[in-house]
């Protein structure tokens, strides 16, 4: 893809990612991405064949972002209590960084758009999906330091905790720092620990 078209497509998606975390899916018309994309509406409609699909091309973006900033941040031979405590650290860093990404990704996965594709990771419908370091943190049980539990409780349990701090500190609650990250993360694998 020559590179007039691919600073054109990101332009959109990251255009469509502002739009869609501040007014949601069915507030965002494709005129006023355009707009805010500095594209024509015709050209939203070469890279992507409708808004479903432009969707669910921003879901894949961000995980991917997210992904490539949980591996960049992982020492390899963390195992156990310390690699989930490094994990859950960086991921709540991240998010806090990128509140657009946050307030998508909590749309996304609580929408049709997402919930199918929510359902399959859970039941691990589809292994050919990008690999997820939290997923396979759970799915491996790391050597029994894991309480035995249905993988959907395991993201209850961290995630739950995890949106809330995020929408109290972008509501100006509470202030976010490295303490009360780390103390997230340690109640986090608390509440799973074996």
């Amino acid at each position: 893809m020559p590179v007039v078209q691919k600073t054109k497509q990101t332009a959109i998606l990251c255009a469509a990612l502002e739009l869609f975390a501040e007014k949601g899916f069915h507030r965002s018309p494709i005129s006023e991405l355009a707009s805010l994309a500095k594209v024509g509406v015709g050209s939203i409609y070469r890279y992507f064949k409708d808004k479903d699909e432009l969707i669910h091309a921003v879901s894949e973006m961000v995980e991917e972002s997210l992904q490539d900033a949980l591996t960049d941040s992982l020492d390899p031979t963390l195992q156990g209590q310390k690699r989930f405590i490094r994990l859950i650290t960086r991921l709540i860093e991240y998010l806090h960084l990128h509140p657009l990404e946050f307030k998508f990704l909590e749309q996304y996965y609580s929408s049709p758009y997402g919930i199918d594709k929510k359902h399959a990771k859970l039941l691990r419908e589809n292994d050919t999906d990008q690999s997820s370091l939290i997923f396979d943190f759970y799915l491996t049980n790391q050597g029994g330091v894991i309480k035995a539990l249905p993988l959907s409780l395991y993201f209850a349990m961290t995630f739950g905790p995890i949106s809330f701090l995020l929408r109290d500190s972008f509501s100006g609650f509470v202030v976010l720092d490295e303490k009360l990250i780390q103390q997230t993360a340690e109640a986090c694998w608390d509440a799973v620990k074996a």
